[in-house]
């Protein structure tokens, strides 16, 4: 096991990478070896850095993930934060595992990125300089043609594969801004800090800062319903999408109200924040079973929750580091 301290010299003694690439897994063991398999070959050519960030895994993704990038010759390194909460993963990758790199793509473990997809979104950049994030659109699911057209029409990204300037996470790092933990819809409030461009008060909705490229996208595992696994996955998504539903309002009132600071004013939970938004208007806000099933096993659970956890079980320790 490795220092941050440790880790970031050695990065900084390396070829600088032309992307740095961030993976993000719970217990995705089954699932690692296609996705890094598919960012070795959407690589080639390129000086890529792969860091897979395991949050709260519990099975056997730092074997699998570990097999995988020596089998594959990439460049990165595996950390692993003991809580499950991609929101904080996130944050940590930005304020803490980052390393330099002019562009950086985000990659959920369970998609299997298409060879040119990594190509496209830098070209994407490239094509619109003014913009500081690119947006893949989904190629699978039953509502994939769906939000593919409304993602061309209303600029936004989508959480298993986007990328960002890298100017842009470092002006969020000099920011220190952070996403609430516990915040499900993190890809959409990153299309909010980067539509408003940091700056939710003065800064105007610019559609123009996030171009979509819709020859950009990934595969995903495909449901079955009568696989208790999947069936776990898809109650589990359903689950945190309530959640989603019940916060993202509560957030938003934060960022906009104008006696706040904007984005500087994000809580730094979520729960909390849409509980108490909750109780200002029980009657107006509250999921009721009859019309909102999982919105109110959402809102039980959320009520039930244990309190914030220590801050050690946030940070990440890097278990093993890759040399180009």
């Amino acid at each position: 096991m490795q220092t941050l301290e440790r880790v970031a010299e050695q990065a900084a003694r390396a070829r600088p990478a032309d992307c740095a690439i961030a993976v993000f897994a719970y217990n995705e063991a089954a699932h690692l070896p296609r996705c890094l398999e598919a960012l070795a070959r959407a690589g080639q050519g390129q000086a890529t850095d792969v860091t897979v960030v395991l949050n709260g895994s519990t099975d056997a993704s730092p074997e699998v993930a570990t097999a995988a990038m020596r089998r594959l010759g990439l460049r990165g390194r595996i950390a692993l934060i003991p809580q499950a909460d991609k929101s904080n993963a996130l944050n940590q990758y930005i304020h803490r595992l980052r390393v330099a790199a002019p562009l950086h793509a985000f990659v959920d473990a369970y998609a299997a990125i298409t060879p040119d997809s990594l190509r496209l979104l830098a070209q994407a950049l490239r094509d619109a300089p003014e913009a500081s994030g690119a947006a893949a659109v989904p190629s699978t699911g039953r509502s994939a043609a769906l939000l593919r057209r409304q993602m061309l029409e209303q600029p936004g990204l989508h959480g298993s594969l986007f990328m960002l300037r890298g100017s842009f996470v470092e002006r969020m790092a000099a920011q220190g801004l952070r996403l609430p933990l516990n915040f499900y819809r993190g890809d959409g409030l990153l299309s909010s800090l980067l539509l408003h461009d940091l700056d939710a008060h003065g800064g105007d909705w610019q559609p123009r800062l996030i171009v979509v490229e819709p020859r950009a996208t990934w595969e995903g595992p495909v449901l079955r319903p009568w696989r208790w696994s999947d069936l776990r996955r898809y109650w589990r998504r359903q689950l945190q999408q309530a959640r989603g539903r019940l916060q993202w309002p509560a957030l938003r009132q934060v960022i906009y109200d104008p006696a706040q600071a904007g984005f500087a004013s994000m809580p730094p939970e979520a729960d909390a924040l849409a509980l108490s938004w909750l109780a200002e208007a029980p009657a107006d806000r509250s999921p009721r079973w009859w019309r909102d099933p999982f919105g109110a096993m959402a809102l039980r659970r959320m009520r039930q929750a244990p309190p914030p956890p220590p801050p050690e079980r946030l940070l990440p320790r890097v278990l093993m580091e890759f040399a180009p």
